[in-house]
């Protein structure tokens, strides 16, 4: 991910941040960006669960399109009804957003 961030800034001319402090908690990115010190950047799904009352999102188009995303499961071994049900809607909730050609976050 950092690789794509720092291609977008040097597509637009600017030179990258410099990495400070890289963490997966969400609670804890969203606390550092809070301070205002920080700036973050993250996949528009994950701003479905991240409060966004304090925070400013900016709509960036990063190059290199989108990334795939994959469902995987184990050879020879059956799939349980629940992860079969996942799947299912997963593949119902992803088929509208692959038809979007560029999506920007709120």
């Amino acid at each position: 991910m950092a690789k794509i961030v720092a291609e977008g800034f040097r597509a637009n001319g600017l030179e990258a941040p410099r990495v400070t402090v890289t963490t997966a908690p969400c609670r804890l990115r969203d606390t550092l960006l809070t301070t205002g010190r920080f700036l973050t950047v993250a996949q528009e799904s994950a701003l479905h669960f991240t409060p966004l009352s304090a925070l400013k999102v900016l709509p960036v188009e990063l190059p290199g399109g989108r990334g795939t995303t994959r469902i995987m499961t184990l050879k020879n071994r059956a799939l349980s009804p629940v992860a079969q049900l996942f799947i299912e809607h997963a593949q119902e909730v992803a088929k509208p957003l692959s038809k979007r050609k560029k999506g920007y976050a709120r």
